[in-house]
């Protein structure tokens, strides 16, 4: 037992030679917020709709989340094409709240903030394949913060201001996709040849 945890630590220690502490910081940004936020959306979840459906809700979103974590850990280049995939969600909910704001916001009124879920769930695994893909993650968690929020602004028109203050929450996302970019654009410059190809 204690040969096999001896041998998982080296493979992981193996596995993040070379990951800068900007790409550190990045991921333990937004794994925070994700943690602090899953707490929030969890607890509302197990309130309304409550009962088993919360829970299990709740229970699903979180295996699932870390599964993409470790997807993103262990094949990053996958992760972020599922990650590109898994980002047509929260895009998707932008362009219904462009077309149709007040529905949009009805619904996730008596639903939960679905948007909210959609962006951790695809901004925190993103984070992690940052590790090792700086440049595809961090223009992949701020295309999902910025762009669908833009859309929501868009329309809603003379209330723009509300979907705006929401988007304040994704303040930490947006600085770990900047801090993700700033390292990619580091690494380039340490590496010229690798820039260049």
């Amino acid at each position: 037992m204690r040969g096999n945890v001896e041998r998982y630590r080296r493979e992981w220690a193996a596995r993040v030679v070379g990951v800068g502490s900007l790409q550190w910081g990045a991921v333990a940004v937004a794994l925070g917020f994700v943690g602090l936020m899953g707490l929030f959306v969890g607890g509302d979840a197990v309130v309304d709709p409550g009962g088993w459906v919360g829970i299990g809700g709740t229970a699903a979103w979180v295996l699932a989340t870390l599964g993409l974590c470790l997807l993103a850990f262990y094949r990053p280049v996958a992760a972020v094409v599922v990650l590109a995939v898994a980002a047509c969600a929260p895009l998707a909910f932008g362009a219904w709240s462009l077309v149709d704001y007040g529905a949009a916001h009805a619904w996730e009124d008596s639903h939960g903030p679905l948007s909210l879920v959609l962006v951790l769930s695809v901004c925190g695994p993103a984070a992690v394949a940052g590790l090792f893909r700086p440049r595809a993650a961090g223009y992949l968690i701020l295309t999902v913060c910025v762009v669908p929020l833009l859309l929501a602004a868009v329309g809603a028109a003379s209330h723009f201001v509300e979907p705006l203050s929401v988007g304040l929450l994704l303040v930490p996302f947006v600085a770990s996709g900047v801090l993700l970019l700033l390292s990619a654009r580091r690494q380039g410059r340490a590496h010229p040849l690798l820039s260049a190809s």
